[in-house]
């Protein structure tokens, strides 16, 4: 998910080219991050003592963490706890712009502090990018009052991540009255809260979320790719309506909907969040009406 927010600010900048960010997404997939890089990154060692091991693991037939004891640095229990975070997202991407030469350590500390600065994140905000935590960040791009909005898309995205990519980013939303979509996926809900939850967009970016899920490589947008989608809307759905049991809250699914060049519209405005999946940018659509209010 870090690769996505900051890779997308690199090449908006033009710090890395579109080609580099390729070649670190590439990389990302097939390495996990330096033990000698987590253990700076965590405070553990300094740049001067990582250098210097790397140099001597270049030099033996030793493990990274096995010559961090052996000199003192480390002890088997910091070696335990850095291998635990090799998944790390923001570090595998900073070390894949390394790796890469596409940018030194100080000039990705100085674009990642403008990166901070331009958007006007919270330290908060900007560790939850770094991490990967959905509900930590979603106040920064889902500014509603209403805490049911932010629950429904909070549980869509985690369910991205987990069924479909973990490349996502989003965009700031808004409310829209209506909407005249190229292709859209949805479903209704009915009950203690009448809902939308649904994907569109105008060009076949939308396949990203077919092809994701179906785990099938769809090639147009026709009614197998937005099924797809729709499972996709109705899985999450039966989730939500899961949790909503437990505070005896009630609704009813129906039938997803598959639209081509159909105006979607309700009583209530619709929020549209923008998704991206692997860089390619749908929709992602929600209403919730209260019957009580």
């Amino acid at each position: 998910m870090f690769s996505q927010f900051f890779g997308n600010y690199l090449l908006e900048n033009q710090k890395i080219s579109t080609e580099q960010f390729s070649s670190c997404m590439e990389y990302i997939k097939k390495n996990r991050v330096k033990l000698g890089l987590i253990a700076e990154n965590e405070g553990l060692l300094s740049r001067q003592q990582a250098n210097e091991l790397n140099l001597l693991q270049m030099q033996s037939d030793k493990r990274f963490g096995d010559l961090a004891v052996e000199k003192g640095y480390l002890t088997e229990s910091d070696v335990d706890y850095l291998l635990s975070r090799q998944g790390n997202p923001y570090l595998i991407f900073v070390q894949a712009l390394e790796e890469n030469q596409c940018l030194s350590r100080e000039e990705i500390d100085a674009c990642l502090a403008s990166y901070q600065k331009d958007n006007e994140y919270s330290d908060t905000v900007m560790e939850a990018i770094q991490d990967g935590n959905i509900e930590q960040l979603l106040p920064a791009f889902v500014d509603i009052e209403d805490t049911r909005y932010r629950d429904l898309i909070g549980l869509t995205l985690r369910n991205i991540v987990r069924f479909i990519s973990s490349y996502l980013r989003i965009d700031k939303g808004r409310f829209v009255p209506s909407l005249t979509p190229r292709y859209a996926a949805c479903q209704r809900t009915n009950g203690d809260y009448d809902g939308f939850l649904g994907f569109c967009s105008d060009d076949d970016d939308i396949l990203a979320l077919a092809s994701g899920y179906a785990k099938e490589n769809f090639t147009a947008v026709d009614e197998d790719a937005l099924d797809a989608i729709g499972e996709f809307t109705n899985c999450v759905n039966g989730l939500y309506a899961a949790e909503l049991s437990y505070q005896e809250i009630s609704i009813d699914m129906q039938p997803p909907e598959l639209l081509f060049d159909a105006t979607i519209s309700s009583d209530s405005d619709f929020y549209v969040l923008p998704v991206y999946i692997e860089g390619k940018k749908s929709n992602l659509i929600i209403y919730i009406d209260s019957k009580e209010g």
